[in-house]
């Protein structure tokens, strides 16, 4: 089984759409790690304690992980807390920062083979293809899936920009605040209202 084939995530556009009907109806939780690595720089206790408070979690147990350096990326401790977990949840923040960490460690290779909810802009680097949220440009993600493009909502000449670097190549699926996506090998749209997706600048779909 490859490594795109053995991803199982959902995509929510803001932390307000963890709550939304067909986030957790995946079974009951036992156990819930938040994931904090790209909220490196805005503060990884506040970005865990934000989950924490949204009281989504029904009698789960909910742990906290910082994993902020490629250390700590390797680290035993971390990794048994991942491995353990029914869910991963990545919060969202700096992605280049999380790409940098991530990508060949063992933290990256557990995330693999964990059920994600991916928050916000973070979702983008689990993609063959991420966003640079700084102008906008697509740059080497983490290969996950492939012909699919995350990002979310940005202003209109970045949005123009990234349609027109991408080109016809990638579909372009832009998240908005309410959006709830889901990929499990194929593509399932669970909330669409503010989801915007185009292959070579024309509207299109999953």
């Amino acid at each position: 089984m490859d490594r795109v084939s053995m991803l199982s995530a959902t995509f929510v556009g803001s932390l307000g759409a963890l709550g939304t009907t067909g986030v957790m109806d995946a079974g009951p939780l036992t156990r819930v790690c938040v994931l904090a690595t790209a909220a490196a720089f805005r503060g990884p206790d506040a970005a865990i304690d934000e989950v924490l408070n949204l009281g989504v979690w029904g009698g789960a147990a909910v742990s906290g992980v910082a994993a902020i350096d490629r250390r700590s990326a390797n680290d035993v401790a971390v990794l048994d807390v991942v491995n353990g977990a029914d869910l991963v949840v990545l919060t969202d923040g700096a992605v280049l920062h999380a790409r940098s960490v991530w990508r060949g460690t063992a933290l990256g290779e557990a995330l693999t083979r964990s059920r994600l909810v991916a928050v916000g802009s973070v979702g983008s680097v689990l993609g063959a293809t991420m966003i640079d949220p700084r102008g906008g440009a697509p740059t080497t993600g983490m290969g996950l899936f492939d012909d699919v493009v995350l990002s979310v909502a940005a202003g209109a000449e970045q949005t123009t920009r990234t349609r027109e670097l991408l080109g016809s190549r990638y579909t372009l699926v832009e998240l908005g605040a309410r959006s709830v996506l889901h990929f499990d090998g194929s593509w399932h749209t669970r909330v669409s209202d503010d989801l915007v997706v185009t292959r070579g600048g024309r509207a299109t779909s999953l």
